[in-house]
């Protein structure tokens, strides 16, 4: 999977997007905004923000960048925005990998059904923090599935050439990443189950520094002591 692949993959998807993917995933968007606990105040980015299905769900009052990598998935979160006159929200064409945004920006980072789709997932998740707030949270929707259990069914060299006509990773362990945000020093993580099983939500909460630079501050007071 590269940045082309995906792009012109979901350029495709942009006219049946919702109709494939709306009623899916709705529980796990109801569930993500229940969880992120919005006060209407709050500065959000919404990394691959399609069509803007999830637009209407955010208060008034919040302030929404949403970006995307599909110049035609975007067209249709405009007419969304129009439509529902979503004066508090802009949307830009931008790689969730290479974001330009500068370091705590945002309040809340947002990331449904997208870190399965990204070339690079560690990548995306090293930026989604960093343009965080310390304080702040982010969110992930996702499908996750091991090896295991999909081998049952297909050779993964098989799956793989399926994932690039998907768009999207059928293989997506979940313990890859957690382990990866653990490494990073984020120890704050829940994780729920939504959609019915399909998807899972994990919350991050962005500590006001790495647990493990609190240990190491700790380790040499304690040695000059």
């Amino acid at each position: 999977m590269n940045k082309q692949s995906i792009e012109k993959v979901y350029n495709q998807y942009s006219a049946v997007y919702d109709k494939i993917f709306g009623l899916v995933f709705e529980n796990g968007r109801n569930e993500a905004m229940k969880m992120i606990s919005l006060n209407g105040n709050e500065k959000v980015l919404e990394v691959g923000v399609g069509t803007g299905i999830s637009l209407t769900k955010y208060p008034r009052t919040v302030d929404i960048i949403g970006i995307d990598l599909s110049k035609e998935m975007l067209e249709k979160a405009k007419e969304r925005v129009n439509r529902y006159s979503l004066t508090n929200v802009q949307l830009k064409i931008e790689n969730a990998e290479e974001m330009s945004f500068a370091p705590n920006q945002f309040d809340k980072v947002i990331i449904m059904y997208v870190l399965s789709v990204t070339p690079n997932p560690e990548v995306l998740l090293d930026k989604a923090i960093s343009v965080c707030k310390e304080g702040g949270e982010v969110i992930i929707i996702n499908h996750f599935s091991d090896r295991k259990a999909l081998r049952k069914f297909a050779d993964y060299d098989f799956l793989q050439r399926v994932e690039r006509k998907l768009g999207f990773r059928v293989y997506f362990p979940m313990d890859k990443y957690i382990q990866h945000l653990n490494r990073m020093g984020y120890a704050d993580v829940e994780v729920r189950t939504v959609n019915y099983g399909l998807s899972r939500i994990i919350r991050i909460k962005k500590e006001k520094a790495p647990f493990w630079q609190h240990h190491t501050h700790a380790a040499q007071h304690a040695h000059a002591a």
